[in-house]
């Protein structure tokens, strides 16, 4: 007979168990404060400075390469860090509509090149801390939230890499130490490196123009008999999509000069309009057209290195 019999557990009484969230670490949340005065200062919030500069402490990488992206980039010398990202929401300040003929619109333009300065200061700030080199396949979103409320957005998202061979890093005649910044695909920067080319940096320009109509051209458009009943070219319009356009082209190619480039390539041009009564007129008709130009572009430059020609290779195919 056993010194001790074994204790019945009952039934009722449930053994504690251990939560599986008390397991999981919890998230850091930044003081919302503190995060304004980190952008104020020209700084990135606290959790991104936290997740860029613990990459010392990981093996492993993020990217949103594609397969072929990955595969070509790898091949080029070229090593994925990490996704950044820079972001900016702006708000626009009152513009007043101009008399006196067409001109451009200063606050709207201003709002949207600072948007976009913004947002690629703190893209080359994370690319910086991760030690990157250059940032691949940068796509952008950029637009307002709605007419009335003013806001405008301008997103960035890419993936930072190293430059193992030198070659991007090499290839910049800008001694500071920022990184190389394109939307070219991973297909793209390798067919480029292949020959001999490397990305100097993004560059992008927006301009808001508006067109007014000349008197005798706003009789001419709303007169129900005669000259407004016919085909007819609005050439105050016509000059303003092309003043506009002219605004943008010239601030790209003084922002690829200054990074020392030699061309501009994969060029995204978007324009839209907006149409306004005639200024100090009561009536409804469209008197004013606004067009915005917004422009971003890959300024690329001749390598530091020269480079054999490919061979080429040619299938025969026997008849």
């Amino acid at each position: 007979m056993p010194l001790f019999r074994q204790r019945k557990q009952n039934s009722q009484t449930k053994q504690p168990q251990e939560d599986p969230a008390q397991s999981l670490p919890k998230p850091v949340v930044d003081d919302p404060a503190a995060a304004q005065q980190a952008l104020e200062n020209g700084q990135l919030v606290p959790a991104a400075m936290r997740r860029l500069m613990s990459l010392s402490d990981q093996k492993s990488f993020t990217s949103d390469l594609t397969i072929n992206e990955f595969s070509l980039v790898k091949s080029s010398g070229l090593h994925p860090i990490c996704q950044v990202a820079g972001t900016a929401v702006y708000k626009i300040g009152y513009q007043q509509m101009p008399y006196g003929g067409s001109q451009p619109l200063s606050v709207l333009s201003e709002a949207f090149n600072e948007a976009r300065r913004l947002a690629v200061k703190r893209l080359e700030q994370e690319a910086a801390l991760a030690h990157a080199d250059g940032v691949v396949g940068v796509r952008i979103t950029q637009g307002m939230f709605d007419a009335e409320s003013g806001l405008i957005e301008f997103s960035m998202i890419g993936t930072a890499v190293k430059s193992l061979n030198g070659l991007m890093k090499n290839a910049r005649d800008n001694p500071s130490s920022r990184p190389v910044l394109t939307t070219l695909s991973g297909q793209d920067v390798h067919l480029l490196l292949e020959n001999g080319i490397s990305p100097a940096g993004l560059v992008g320009a927006s301009s808001c123009y508006l067109a007014t109509l000349s008197i005798s051209t706003y009789q001419q458009m709303y007169s129900m008999f005669g000259p407004g009943s016919v085909n007819f070219e609005i050439k105050e319009f016509t000059q303003g999509y092309y003043a506009s356009r002219q605004i943008v082209m010239r601030d790209v190619e003084k922002a690829a000069k200054s990074l020392g480039a030699s061309g501009i390539i994969d060029f995204r041009f978007h324009s839209n309009t907006n149409s306004y009564q005639l200024p100090g007129s009561n009536s409804e008709n469209v008197g004013a057209v606004s067009f915005t130009t917004h422009v971003l572009a890959t300024a690329i430059t001749q390598a530091a290195y020269s480079t054999q020609p490919k061979p080429q290779k040619i299938l025969f195919v026997s008849p």
